[in-house]
């Protein structure tokens, strides 16, 4: 039964399914070590990402390449599935673990003053791939069920562009970025249901559902911000627009099929074929803006950083409500040249309640914890910098999902009368979500 429960996760529902909020992903050494508490202080090229009035403190050239070394998603919905037999009820946990690797990060950034830096990075802000297959059997006195059904999926969205951080006086920086965005969604699925029956008026009902859905996304998003070194105290203040999609193409072919038979009874035979678009959203502001705001203190050896983010509601399906989340860090310089790092933070979800499967709603809350070792490099005094500074920074991330997810509910209790399969759609489940990732990012001052 356990196959069976993974093999029809998402088969049934005209959206995708996410795996993830707005911050699955940690960009550049400095978030990764800090749990992305970063928007007062940020010195390296995630600055693009998090708050360009960062790149004002650069001097040098920088090249840093990131990415997610390993990622494990692992979701459980207990009583996920339920199948209704004329005699009883069959439950099952429906749980999808995924392992993926993602290259997430790379950017670049040029000091042309002592003022001016401008920088072009490429962000993997969302992946999410997918394979699910299985199959099983259910039976009581007067009924025997098979279902079999399979998922493939692909979610994917890059996001890339320039930005510029200028020093406006020697305690205010001040950046734009302008982040192109390309998006794109692909899902085939399939299920079959075949019952065999006793004691009613059909002996045999067979339900097919085939779906391939497509869709993809241009658009653009601008993040704009700000820090002031404000006597021992960093601030930082970083607003990201809504994000504009001028571009959506979608296409879907979606049929089902059910046919039942009995000896004394009509033939129930009913198809539907329907090309209405899944995981459609339309061109426009899909996704509400971000203001974050923080603050940062150098303490001796260590730097502690901390930080609100504010998402208003009402721009897009995901921002149904207003969301508070918070994040917070240590960095402690450990000699010259390790620095290590800690971070809390939460990744809470603007959705609405949960309507139909797979439609769920999870607040994730999770720390990160990892370490970096620079490596200094002295060069001839013929050449154009005296020195290479090389890094390396190895850390991992954990967060804990809590919230509710809709339930699979298949009605098989009148079919053996009626010759039709019922459908339950809004029962909700609480759910414990896991996410585990490791981090690798390299680095080169030039």
């Amino acid at each position: 039964m356990q196959r069976l429960a993974v093999g029809i996760l998402f088969l049934v529902h005209a959206r995708t399914a996410r795996a993830g909020n707005e911050d699955t992903f940690l960009f550049g050494d400095q978030a990764a070590l800090t749990g992305g508490a970063v928007v007062a202080s940020i010195r390296d090229t995630a600055a693009i990402w998090y708050n360009p009035a960062g790149l004002a403190h650069n001097q040098r050239g920088r090249l840093e390449v990131s990415g997610t070394a390993f990622s494990l998603r692992v979701r459980r919905i207990p009583g996920g599935l339920a199948l209704d037999l004329p005699s009883r009820r069959a439950e099952e946990s429906i749980e999808s673990t995924q392992i993926s690797v993602t290259p997430t990060a790379i950017t670049l950034a040029r000091a042309f003053s002592p003022r001016l830096s401008v920088g072009i990075g490429l962000f993997v802000s969302e992946q999410d791939i997918s394979n699910f297959g299985g199959s099983g059997r259910e039976s009581d006195a007067g009924t025997s069920l098979d279902v079999a059904g399979a998922l493939r999926g692909t979610v994917i969205r890059y996001q890339a562009g320039p930005a510029l951080g200028w020093r406006a006086t020697p305690r205010l920086r001040l950046g734009v970025s302008l982040l192109g965005v390309y998006e794109e969604r692909h899902e085939f699925r399939k299920l079959f249901a075949n019952a065999q029956m006793t004691g009613g008026a059909y002996q045999t009902t067979f339900l097919e559902r085939l779906v391939d859905s497509e869709v993809t996304r241009f658009g653009l998003e601008l993040v704009a911000g700000l820090q002031l070194d404000a006597g021992p105290w960093q601030l930082g203040l970083s607003a990201r627009a809504p994000r504009l999609i001028v571009r959506e193409d979608a296409a879907t072919d979606n049929s089902t099929s059910l046919i039942s038979k009995g000896m004394s009874a009509p033939t129930v035979a009913e198809s539907a074929v329907d090309h209405a678009p899944i995981g459609a959203e339309g061109t426009g502001a899909t996704h509400p803006p971000r203001l974050v705001a923080g603050a940062a203190r150098r303490l001796r050896a260590c730097e502690v950083s901390a930080e609100i983010e504010l998402r208003p509601s009402g721009v897009g399906d995901s921002a149904q409500n207003w969301v508070v989340n918070a994040r917070a860090g240590l960095l402690w310089l450990r000699g010259d040249a390790t620095l290590l790092g800690i971070g809390l933070f939460s990744d809470r979800s603007g959705a609405g309640r949960p309507a139909t499967f797979p439609d769920s709603r999870v607040d994730y809350y999770g720390m990160s914890l990892g370490w970096k070792h620079r490596t200094t490099v002295r060069l001839h005094a013929a050449e154009s910098t005296s020195s290479l500074l090389f890094s390396t920074t190895v850390a991992a991330r954990y967060a804990v999902g809590l919230g509710q997810s809709t339930r699979i509910r298949f009605d098989f209790r009148d079919t053996p009368n009626s010759g039709i399969v019922g459908r339950v759609a809004d029962e909700l489940e609480d759910v414990t979500y896991h996410e585990l990732s490791f981090y690798l990012g390299t680095g080169l001052e030039f």
